[in-house]
């Protein structure tokens, strides 16, 4: 046999993939995708879809159909439907109302509506903007958070019970700080000393420093917590601070958000100079009040940023809840999940064996294919109404969040955006190509089954987004 013909049939063998996959489309990029997936070698657990956006014709398919846990491609779905339902301008806003007389308030309300972005420094801020208007005493504060109904892990959260972290915060309709507190580490006057521990809701955390200030080494701090049978949060915290370190910063998730969001209320009021008893509670406020001000989100396209660029877990989630609430009080995750459904099919996408749990893809429970992403992907590009602020949440490719340090160097800048999703079992990426108009395309890659060959899978999803590039910017017809 020659060598020509040799060589063809051994770029004949790496073609062959397995009955689920197809090439499809023009000829070189479907078969250098079908090459990259059998070279990768990662199994069936691998699902891809990709078509063009102008006419929605497909160019590569690799198990499309059958669904497989998405992580934080998830999200993807979320944030199409949150634009849809509540529109890029949705803010959600904070009321407080009450009756001011001669500068006394007796009965503050508290209406939140789930502002995923709401902090400290805006309690602090409208604190002094009641002062200000003339309020100098406030004896009781009512929370009313019936906008959200009272649990506070979204499905699927409970997988890992002792998780601390804040990925995995708690959602509630009032919630601070991404409801989640900031410990602020930093070495001590004196070496052999305590280091210095501060948080900011100190009404609410009791900390219990074991740490040490060294001379020198690594800083190895170690924190735990717990709730008290009072209802405060105790935080232990041990290890060594070396004297030379900055100000270390370690977030954790809040395990009571009712207790901790009232105590920062609290703390701004006082911080402001405004007297009274200051007593928080919650509890339904049936009867409305005069309106005193109100804290307002930015709107929903500014929100959706960090759950595109840096997968915000605490947002998406209640974005999920906010939708379920503007759609029948109190939201619920369920209620949320039927309203993402319900748009997806507004907008054409077949929802077919999609299961859906929560919002943001965390742990294993959502169940979503390749097309799925993918039409979700064309729907929400061919919808004007939409289509700047969708795309412009996601990732930019070696520009900025989770793909700052990949796809770079790509025939042209940004010209990839897209969703990353990660989890221990999981590599998942979708998005957009943006090339010449007939050349750009939306594809979806999740691979399951994974673990242990999780840069493998990343690899090979990044190589098939730079064979789409290439295509991408080649001339066209149109």
């Amino acid at each position: 046999m020659g060598h020509r013909a040799l060589l063809l049939l051994l770029v004949a063998g790496l073609l062959v993939v397995s009955p689920a996959a197809h090439a499809r489309g023009p000829r070189p990029v479907a078969e250098t995708i079908a090459s990259l997936v059998v070279q990768a070698g990662l199994g069936d657990g691998i699902g891809i879809h990709v078509v063009r956006l102008h006419d929605a014709e497909e160019l590569y398919r690799n198990q499309p159909g059958r669904p497989r846990n998405p992580a934080s491609n998830q999200k993807l779905l979320t944030a199409a439907a949150a634009l849809w339902r509540l529109g890029p301008t949705f803010q959600a806003s904070t009321r407080i109302e009450g009756t001011v007389d001669k500068g006394h308030v007796a009965r503050l309300v508290v209406r939140p509506s789930g502002d995923p972005s709401l902090g400290y420094p805006a309690l602090a801020t409208f604190a002094e903007s009641l002062r200000l208007r003339g309020v100098d005493v406030v004896d009781r504060i009512v929370i009313d958070d019936g906008y959200f109904d009272d649990q506070i892990l979204p499905p699927a959260f409970e997988q890992q019970p002792n998780e601390a972290a804040s990925f995995r915060a708690a959602i509630s309709a009032f919630a601070i700080n991404s409801n989640s507190y900031v410990v602020h580490l930093g070495p001590g006057p004196e070496i052999g000393r305590p280091a210095r521990v501060r948080v900011l809701a100190d009404a609410y955390v009791q900390i219990d420093n074991r740490t040490v200030t060294t001379a020198s080494g690594p800083p190895t701090p170690r924190i735990d917590h717990k709730l008290t049978e009072d209802g405060h949060l105790a935080v232990r915290v041990d290890g060594n601070i070396p004297q030379q370190v900055r100000t270390l910063y370690y977030r954790r998730r809040v395990p009571d958000p009712k207790a901790y969001a009232a105590s920062l209320l609290v703390r701004a009021f006082g911080k402001a100079g405004l007297g009274g008893e200051l007593a928080a509670e919650y509890g339904p406020a049936p009867e409305e009040l005069p309106l005193i001000g109100q804290m307002a989100s930015a709107p929903l396209s500014t929100l959706l940023t960090s759950v595109g660029k840096w997968s915000n877990n605490f947002t998406a989630e209640m974005l999920l809840k906010i939708m379920g609430a503007e759609a029948e009080r109190p939201g619920t995750s369920a209620r949320g999940v039927a309203v993402v459904r319900e748009e997806l099919e507004a907008h054409g996408v077949d929802t077919s064996g999609l299961v859906m749990v929560n919002g943001s893809g965390l742990f294993d429970g959502n169940r979503v294919a390749p097309q799925h992403v993918t039409q979700t992907l064309l729907a929400a590009y061919n919808d004007p109404a939409i289509r700047a602020e969708y795309v412009a949440h996601l990732a930019v490719g070696g520009s900025d969040g989770t793909l700052k340090s990949r796809l770079e160097n790509l025939p042209r800048p940004r010209m990839v955006r897209a969703k990353t999703g990660t989890l221990r079992d999981v590599i998942a990426l979708s998005g957009y190509v943006l090339g010449e108009p007939g050349r750009s395309v939306a594809f979806s890659f999740l691979a399951n089954g994974v673990a242990g060959r999780q840069r493998e899978a990343r690899d090979l999803a990044d190589d098939i987004v730079r064979a789409l590039a290439d295509y991408a910017v080649q001339p066209t017809d149109l």
